[in-house]
């Protein structure tokens, strides 16, 4: 008997009592978005060998009744052979800075694919298209309010402190476009205490976010510094804020055509 009920209070210690404790997402840190106007980021994506395979470019943008937010991904080389990705997300969040609404489409040489989802009170409602084929299905938001993609899975977010939990989904580009492995991937989040670390703006001090498959840097004001994570195809990715916003490398991933080989190997 003392072994089981040991067994026990470990299980509630470290599986159950996590997943009971965790609050809904922060939200938005919509206070310091410039109100019609746009907030520009980029990012570098590498691999787990440092080489670049990748940019995200993220924008967003406030009005006195919500927030935008709009990412661009292009990714050159995945150890998979569907290289070059064009990814599109966009996610619209209320003026209190919860997700209302999502929307990401992936597009390679012969695929084009794309995943719509809105809030209900108990769940997202989802619709998911490639070519003809339409399926419709929801996830409850107990199992994550906040829905994001895994090239640049963590927005800016506001009201963070150590020992805050979360949950959310990870939606999952490669699965989506090939079918192969979970679309989505649950997280639940953790802060976990504080490291300073080098950015484009200097040395700065950030809270540390974890998950098994996901960690950020997100400094004082906000904003994500640095992104990790892991994919059951592809390894793990880091994502890097860089000092400017290229906008004529922008416009062109959106309006390169995408086809031929892959444009790197490994």
């Amino acid at each position: 008997m003392p072994a089981w009920l040991a067994a026990m209070t470990w299980l509630v210690a470290n599986d159950v009592w996590p997943s009971w404790t965790a609050l809904d997402p922060p939200p938005l840190r919509v206070s310091q978005q410039p109100r019609n106007k746009e907030s520009r980021s980029q990012f570098t994506i590498s691999d787990e060998l440092g080489h670049k395979v990748g940019t995200v470019w993220t924008t967003y943008r406030a009005d006195e009744t919500a927030v935008r937010r709009d990412d661009l991904i292009w990714v050159e080389w995945l150890p998979v052979d569907i290289t070059p990705l064009r990814i599109s997300v966009s996610s619209d969040y209320t003026v209190e800075g919860v997700l209302d609404e999502f929307t990401i489409r992936v597009e390679a040489e012969e695929a084009d694919v794309k995943l719509r989802g809105e809030r209900f009170p108990s769940d997202f409602s989802f619709t998911f298209e490639s070519g003809p084929i339409e399926r419709a299905f929801k996830i409850p938001l107990s199992s994550g309010g906040l829905i994001t993609g895994a090239f640049n899975p963590f927005s800016e977010l506001g009201d963070l402190r150590v020992g805050t939990k979360w949950r959310m989904q990870v939606v999952n580009p490669v699965a989506l476009l090939t079918g192969v492995g979970n679309r989505f991937m649950p997280l639940l989040v953790e802060v976990t205490g504080e490291e300073r670390i080098a950015t484009p703006q200097g040395v700065k001090n950030c809270l540390v976010v974890e998950s098994p498959n996901a960690k950020a840097w997100i400094d004082a004001d906000g904003r994500v510094q640095v992104q990790e994570v892991t994919l059951p195809v592809g390894g793990t990715f880091r994502i890097v804020r860089e000092a400017g916003f290229d906008e004529a490398e922008r416009v062109k991933a959106r309006r390169t055509p995408l086809g031929g080989r892959r444009t790197k190997q490994r």
